[in-house]
């Protein structure tokens, strides 16, 4: 299954650029192959409108500025409030702008420091809730936004996938030598998918630094990780590290460009102050283990198979299983092109889905 052939992922909420990057003006982004501008109106709060002028169809984010609180193109000057509505044509500033001169506005909303955008008048959920973010006791450490050549559902399916920790991140905090992980506890998660489990990890020496546990050899994590439909991910490690345990929530999302890129966004909720652990080494090391993840997604295929039977699994994968039978639900129940799966499931396709 490829994203751009279900309308109903444009009816979801996603992170696309941090607020701050709106301080130096309009900034484009492409979410979904629909190409947007961003830009903060009078009051802070952003806005989306389609990346095209109506009037010759030039990118409102080139040479572009907000002026009395609405977006003027560099072309011509015509001027744009945040709900798409022209409020000035320069050259005739007594003519009342009519339909045509309209551009298409998106939902916006301002979200733990990023402007996250639906494609849809009608979303089907609220953006995704991150339980420490209105937490004074915790801080937020912004560690990146990139864009990665892969897919979202397998971006989101790998932080479901404990098996891979071993392999993959042996360079950072993996131990190929225990493959092995705990049994997964599931639990339920409205709109999503959740599990608890219990790993083994290599202890090196910057994350000794990090976790404020000097002993090298192996930790213990304990981690709870939840999929939020469709885009979302995150991984709340404990570590067992002293009377107060510290607590390291990743959030992470793969804001999907098209079916093959992804922006790639994290930051982290920690229960630590700056002082025990400054946030360029947290975030220096999370980088890496996100470099060694890219590594092989980027090689992976990006057409996600619903059906089971397409790939190979394992006892871990249950995670990733249960995300291919809830989105094989959303698209039946929402999508206009359901009848698609017919195609990717065969002849049999209720068969093969409740198998």
């Amino acid at each position: 299954m490829l994203l751009m052939q279900h309308p109903v992922f444009r009816r979801f909420w996603y992170p696309t650029l941090a607020l701050t990057d709106l301080e130096s003006g309009p900034k484009p982004f492409t979410l979904l192959g629909q190409e947007v501008v961003l830009w903060r109106q009078a009051n802070g709060e952003p806005a989306a409108l389609e990346d095209r002028c109506p009037h010759r169809r030039v990118k409102l984010s080139v040479d572009s500025q907000v002026i009395d609180n609405a977006l003027r193109c560099g072309y011509h000057g015509w001027r744009y409030n945040g709900q798409g509505a022209c409020v000035l044509i320069p050259q005739q500033p007594e003519l009342t702008p009519g339909a045509k001169s309209r551009v298409r506005s998106f939902p916006c909303r301002a979200r733990y420091g990023y402007v996250w955008v639906c494609l849809d008048e009608a979303p089907l959920m609220d953006i995704p809730f991150i339980r420490h973010s209105d937490d004074p006791s915790y801080r937020q450490i912004l560690e990146y936004a990139e864009d990665w050549n892969a897919g979202m559902l397998r971006v989101c399916e790998n932080a479901l996938d404990i098996s891979h920790v071993s392999f993959v991140h042996r360079r950072t905090f993996g131990n190929d030598e225990r493959p092995v992980a705990s049994r997964l506890k599931m639990m339920p998660v409205e709109n999503g998918i959740g599990f608890q489990c219990t790993v083994p990890v290599a202890n090196h020496e910057l994350q000794q630094k990090n976790l404020q546990i000097a002993p090298p050899g192996e930790t213990i994590r304990t981690v709870d990780i939840r999929w939020l439909m469709p885009a979302t991910f995150l991984l709340h490690f404990t570590y067992p590290n002293g009377p107060l345990p510290l607590v390291h929530e990743i959030c992470g999302f793969a804001t999907p460009i098209d079916d093959r890129r992804v922006r790639r966004i994290q930051f982290v909720y920690r229960s630590d102050t700056e002082d025990e652990a400054d946030a360029a080494s947290i975030a220096a090391f999370d980088r890496s283990v996100a470099a060694e993840d890219r590594r092989m997604l980027e090689c992976a295929d990006p057409d996600f198979p619903l059906d089971p039977n397409a790939e190979a699994h394992m006892m871990l994968d249950r995670p990733g299983l249960l995300m291919r039978r809830m989105l094989t639900d959303l698209i039946r129940e929402h999508d206009p092109n359901a009848a698609l799966l017919a195609a990717e499931f065969g002849a049999d396709a209720s068969e093969a889905v409740t198998a």
